[in-house]
């Protein structure tokens, strides 16, 4: 029997199977659907519906066309969407994106957190942008 076939025929729940056959068996860079680059621009953010008074400005530890890892100075919740200023050498003005926490950990207790961020609404010209940096990113590596 193959190992398809000793799955199908087990006493395996769906949910199990499918865990096992679209997660486990596949590293992590197979599951990506796009590519991480590890580059520090600087964004500015602020949660949607607040004042910019109210904005931070940070760094990017890497980004990519479906979202985002940058580190903050205070916690923000899971589900907060964030308006955001990404500012990068490949165009003279920042875009501007919206982004949904999906992730806060705490990188140094009470003064350091590290965002995990899924883009929404990506305009026209911030896809563009994130797709040069891709590019640019893929044709440079060493």
């Amino acid at each position: 029997m193959n190992g398809v076939q000793e799955v199908v025929s087990s006493n395996l729940t769906v949910p199990t199977i499918f865990y096992l056959a679209f997660r486990m068996d596949k590293p992590a860079k197979e599951r990506r659907v796009h590519v991480r680059i590890y580059r520090n621009f600087i964004l500015a953010y602020h949660e949607k519906g607040k004042s910019k008074a109210s904005q931070d400005v940070s760094q990017v530890n890497n980004v990519s066309r479906g979202g985002m890892n940058f580190s903050s100075i205070r916690p923000l919740k899971e589900g907060v969407v964030l308006k955001i200023d990404l500012k990068t050498p490949f165009i003279s003005n920042s875009i501007s994106m919206e982004g949904i926490v999906l992730e806060c950990r705490e990188k140094i207790p009470e003064m350091i957190y590290e965002i995990r961020l899924k883009f929404q609404k990506i305009p026209e010209q911030a896809l563009g942008v994130l797709q040069k940096i891709e590019s640019y990113d893929l044709k440079n590596k060493i």
